[in-house]
């Protein structure tokens, strides 16, 4: 996990108040985010703490025949509701545009 020393001046962050206690993989998990977004110094989240959300470059792709949203996810590491909340879909068609 990356120590909160100097911020990368070329993306952009978000300051999130933890509410209850949870590990940062079911953090990550539950609000579809991918986990090197979160800057944090432990594994463990308490209530009250503060972290800071890096915004990630995204990654184009191209959906090919026989892919699948669960395929694609497994893919890039992220889970489906991540990339359909991420291009505001419900389903995928070969030659659709993706961002990852």
């Amino acid at each position: 996990m990356k120590k909160i020393s100097k911020l990368d001046k070329f993306f952009s962050y978000e300051v999130v108040f933890i509410k209850k206690q949870t590990t940062i993989d079911d953090f990550a998990k539950i609000n579809h985010l991918r986990k090197e977004q979160i800057i944090f110094e432990k594994e463990t989240l308490e209530r009250g703490d503060i972290i800071i959300l890096k915004e990630i470059d995204k990654t184009l792709h191209i959906v090919r025949p026989l892919e699948s949203l669960r395929s694609i996810a497994g893919r890039y590491g992220v889970d489906e509701e991540y990339i359909k909340k991420t291009n505001n879909i419900d389903k995928i068609f070969i030659g659709q545009q993706l961002y990852i």
